[in-house]
This record gives C-alpha cells, structure tokens and sequence, in this order.
C-alpha cells in the first residue's frame, strides 16, 4: 500500500485537492472498475483520452486520479499531476518490486508466452503463492499494472514481456528484473517492425540479457537462433535446456493426436489435453521452471492432465455434434503452420476456417501464400477463408484443384453457407489475428444451427 504522499513521491508528482495520508491499495487505468481505496491512471491511447473520465472516476469512488499537468479535468478533483502517468505507473511498480521479496518469472517469445505462463502458474501453484498477469497483459500499461496488482505476499509474479517494436523489452526490464527467465519460440511475429527474423531474436534475447546476476535462463534448444539466445545470458547466470527433443528437460517418448498430447518424463507417463508439437515445447519449459523449484512430478502430472488454457486458445468445444476448436486469439506464420501440422486428417473431417495474419508489412502477401502451399503439402483437404489477406492462403491453396477451398468477404455469408456444409462428426478448426475476431464466425454459426 502507498499513501498518495508516497505516490507523489515516486512520481515526481504534485497533489491537487487530496489528502496526502489517505491509503491506496488499488490501481486502475479503467474507470469502469473503481474498487475501494483506488487510484484512476488516466492513460492517453490512440482513440481515447483517459483525463475525460477522471470525473467518473471519481464519482465511483476513487480517492484521486493520477493525470498530466495541465489536463482539461475540473479543477476540484482531487489529483497528482505527473509528467506522463505510464512513466509515473512504470516508477510506481519498480518502486513496489523493490520493497517486496517476490521473485520475477518473465517470459518471452513469438508464439505460446500465454500459454507457458498459464501452465508455469497452475504448477507452481500447487507449492506457492503465485501472482499472473491478466490475459495478455504484457506491455508497457500491462506489465507495470500486474506488478502493481500483486498481493504483498507473493512467492513468484509471472509476467509476459511482450514487444512489436524495437526496446520495448529493455524497458519492461527496466520496470521488473526476472530473476527466472523463459524465451519459448523466436518466430517472424511483427517483422512488420523488425526487419529480420534474426532481429525478433536479438530483442527477444533481451530478457535473458537483464537477468538479476545469480539468476536462471530457460533455454529452448528447439527455437531458430538458440544459439545467439545462449550467449546472451549473462555469466553471473544459471541455464536450464529445454526441448522436445534435446535438451536437459525432454520427453524420452511422445505421440500427438487430434484430441492431445502424450509423453514419458523420468519413467513418468503424461497427458497433455492440447495438441501439437508447440504445445509440447511450452509444456517442457513449464516444467523445466517447476522441476528447478522442486515441485514433485506426481503434482505436475496432476496438473497437465485437468489444464485449461485460456479463451480461444486451442479451446475445444461440442456443440449440436460438431466440434469447434477456437484458436482464433491470435495468429502469425509460426503459430499459423504449428496449428496445420498438429491436425491430422483421418478420423475426422476437418473444415479450416483462415483468417488474416497481420503485421507482416511487405511480407504479409507471400507469407499468406506460404500458408496456402503448406496446407496443400500437409494433405488438408477443406479451407474456407476470410479477410483481405486469407484471400492469398486460398488462392495459393485452390491452384493445385486438390483443395476445396472458398473466401468469403462476409462473416455472415461464411456461417450461412456453412450451416449447409457441415455434417455431424466435423472437426471446425478457426485462426486468424486479433484484429479479425474470427470467433464471431462460431457464434454467428451456433446461433442458426
């Protein structure tokens, strides 16, 4: 807890209007959400002002809200006016860090930084008290705010380090230290802004760079440049390997299929609900993480055999006999091929649903392209795609005529004709970027069916 002295304090802030001893156990950048003894961030984004609800803020209960000088806000309010209030959050969480005896578990990486943090928080659970950040919270305004969230007593925050732009990562290090560090998989992900795949590795090495001296890095001997990433942990440092099929932390045997993952640790037999060879590297780092902290292989079995990921990642879901698996989060090259290859044909029949990958610059077209020549190569039969991109994936697909593919430029025409398309025992299978929300393809479907 910081009184609002100490908060001006460690901001270089002034107080306007409020009591300088009243405590502050809560800190928000969403006026929706005033919780008792609350401090309202008023963060500047692209299509919002957050100075423009401080009154509402304030109406809702919080003490005060922290605002730029000068910000057009009804001069009663109670306030600290700051330079910049992310900066002013940044100072306030690394403030926080030092005071406390938590330890930093960050991860980073193109594809399965959600995931590996959900599964190294249920583990590490089972022995400690573990705090996670929110959904993807992993930037600038999401880092800081989970350190921020944290309950005082907490044994371990796992954070993501996420980045689009060169320096991101050094900044978010600056804020928040790891003591244990994770790099999952180096892939082209926002090339858009970095140039070169090789680039991604450098900004993404940078975790491991910024280790507290005495600290771990987990290695994934299974990623592109493993190498550049092993020299950039620092020798003060510890390093554990990974893998799925070297490293220190292995399974000696596994078999992927349609409905999940199986494999052998230490004379141990697993089961992993989700599939997928990427799956499996994001469960070997976990416990690459739990073994270090001597949590007991029994727990972890336990553990992977009930996992929930969350929300529309691989989620699998039964409804009126078919079966929708909604991976439609996110997508880029690296997860795009991961889902084509985990997916066998065979048992089921299996309707892939493609949408646009994004951030790709001038890479985008060929990339999508790419797309479409793997999934003929892969044997995959049924394509439907949407967006002004997954056109590409569908052309490239529907050249050799051994593809049944069709886009579609409306969500609505995509469920209407797959409403007639679908038979009892399919396997719909969805991914595209965020900014797609390929999701709406399944509601919009489930509700004419």
């Amino acid at each position: 807890m910081f009184t609002v002295r100490e908060i001006a304090y460690i901001t270089g802030g002034r107080i306007r209007n409020s009591d300088p001893n009243v405590y502050v156990s809560d800190f928000t950048t969403d006026s929706r959400v005033i919780k008792q003894n609350s401090i309202f961030i008023a963060i500047k984004g692209e299509k919002f002002d957050g100075a423009f609800f401080s009154k509402e803020a304030i109406e809702k209960g919080a003490l005060a809200v922290i605002v730029p000088a000068g910000s057009d806000i009804p001069s009663s309010l109670p306030r600290i006016e700051v330079d910049d209030p992310v900066l002013a959050m940044a100072k306030l969480a690394n403030h926080k860090l030092r005071k406390l005896k938590t330890k930093i578990i960050g991860i980073t990486g193109s594809v399965g930084k959600t995931t590996t943090k959900e599964l190294i928080y249920s583990l590490l659970s089972t022995r400690f008290k573990v705090f996670k950040s929110r959904k993807s919270f992993n930037n600038h305004i999401g880092l800081p705010l989970t350190i921020l969230e944290a309950p005082e007593h907490t044994d371990f925050v796992v954070l993501e380090y996420g980045t689009n732009h060169p320096g991101e990562i050094a900044y978010l290090t600056s804020i928040a230290k790891p003591e244990l560090a994770i790099i999952t998989r180096i892939g082209t992900a926002h090339i858009e802004f970095f140039y070169t795949q090789e680039n991604i590795a450098i900004e993404k090495g940078r975790l491991f760079k910024d280790l507290k001296p005495g600290g771990v890095a987990f290695i994934n001997t299974d990623t592109p440049y493993v190498d550049l990433l092993n020299k950039m942990v620092p020798y003060t440092c510890k390093k554990v390997t990974f893998g799925t099929d070297d490293g220190e932390v292995r399974p000696e045997y596994y078999e992927i299929t349609n409905d999940g993952t199986y494999f052998h640790y230490k004379g141990v037999k697993f089961t992993f609900p989700l599939p997928g060879k990427g799956m499996l590297e994001n469960v070997m780092g976990a416990m690459a993480i739990a073994e270090y902290l001597e949590v007991p292989l029994d727990d972890i079995s336990n553990v992977l055999r009930d996992f929930k990921d969350e929300k529309m990642r691989m989620e699998k879901e039964e409804f009126k006999g078919l079966v929708f698996i909604n991976d439609a989060y996110n997508a880029n090259p690296d997860s795009m091929k991961e889902l084509l290859e985990t997916f066998k044909e065979g048992e089921h029949r299996l309707i892939f649903i493609l949408g646009d990958m994004l951030e790709l610059g001038d890479k985008a077209e060929e990339e999508h392209r790419k797309i479409g020549r793997l999934f003929v190569d892969l044997g995959h039969k049924i394509l439907f795609t949407y967006g002004n991109l997954a056109g590409f994936i569908s052309e490239e697909a529907g050249k050799t005529g051994l593809v049944h593919t069709i886009h579609f430029d409306s969500k609505d025409e995509l469920a209407l004709f797959l409403k007639n398309f679908l038979k009892p025992g399919d396997w719909i299978i969805l991914k595209a970027s965020r900014g797609i929300a390929l999701e709406e393809v399944q509601q919009k479907l489930e509700e004419i069916l």
